[in-house]
C-alpha cells in the first residue's frame, strides 16, 4: 500500500490526496507536524533531504515534490485519462503543471502563508502586497484561458489537480476570486469530478 507523509493544511499535500481519491487508490496517511518541525527529523530527511512535504512511498520507492508525485500517480494509475499520453495532450498538461509550480504556488501559496500563518510583526507587508498583485496577474491568465476551455489542458488532468488547491485557497491570502468568473466555474467543475474530496476530508 502507498504511504503519504502529509499535513492537512498543506495545499501541496492536498493535491496528492485529491489525486489519490479521484484515482480510487488506497493509501496510508502519515501525519507530520510541520509546525513542530517533524520534517527536520533525521529519519524523515532520509526520505526527503529538502525537508518538505509531501513524500510518497510506493513499495520502497520514495519520491518528493508534489507535482512529480502527480505525474507518477497519473502515469501509473490513469494513462490516457488524468495523464494524457498523446504528445500534444501531454504537452498541454505539462505546460500548466509547470505554470502551477512557477506562477500559482510562488504567489498564491506564499500570500496565503503570510496572511494565515504569520503574525503582523513577522509579516513583510510590502512583499505581501507584491504577492497579491502578482497573484491577481496569475488568476487573470487562468481566467482568460478558462473562458474558452473547461479545463486547463482541454480535458480534466493532473494539471487541474495541481493548480486547484492554492487557487481555491487564494482568499485566505487576501486575493479574491470574484473578479475571475471563469476561474470560479473551473473550481466548480473540479468539485463535481468523481472522487472529489475537500481539503478537510
Amino acid at each position: 500500500m502507498l504511504k503519504l507523509y502529509d499535513h492537512p493544511l498543506s495545499g501541496n499535500c492536498y493535491k496528492v490526496r485529491l489525486a489519490l481519491s479521484q484515482l480510487g487508490v488506497e493509501y496510508e496517511r502519515e501525519y507530520l507536524d510541520i509546525f513542530k518541525g517533524d520534517q527536520h527529523a533525521r529519519d524523515y530527511q532520509s526520505l526527503n533531504p529538502n525537508r518538505k512535504i509531501p513524500v510518497l512511498i510506493d513499495e520502497g520507492f520514495h519520491m518528493w515534490e508534489s507535482n512529480a508525485i502527480l505525474l507518477y500517480l497519473g502515469r501509473k494509475y490513469s494513462p490516457n485519462r488524468l495523464y494524457p499520453e498523446d504528445l500534444r495532450g501531454f504537452g498541454a498538461m505539462a505546460q500548466w503543471l509547470f505554470f502551477g509550480k512557477t506562477s500559482v504556488d510562488p504567489n498564491l501559496a506564499v500570500a496565503r502563508y503570510f496572511t494565515k500563518f504569520l503574525g503582523p510583526a513577522d509579516r513583510d507587508e510590502k512583499r505581501l502586497n507584491e504577492l497579491r498583485t502578482q497573484g491577481n496577474g496569475v488568476l487573470k491568465v487562468m481566467d482568460d484561458h478558462l473562458e474558452r476551455n473547461d479545463f486547463l489542458a482541454g480535458s480534466y488532468t493532473i494539471a487541474d489537480i495541481a493548480c486547484y488547491p492554492y487557487v481555491n485557497l487564494a482568499p485566505e491570502g487576501g486575493i479574491e476570486l470574484s473578479p475571475y468568473p471563469s476561474v470560479i466555474l473551473w473550481c466548480d467543475r473540479i468539485r463535481s469530478q468523481p472522487g472529489y474530496i475537500s481539503m478537510e476530508d
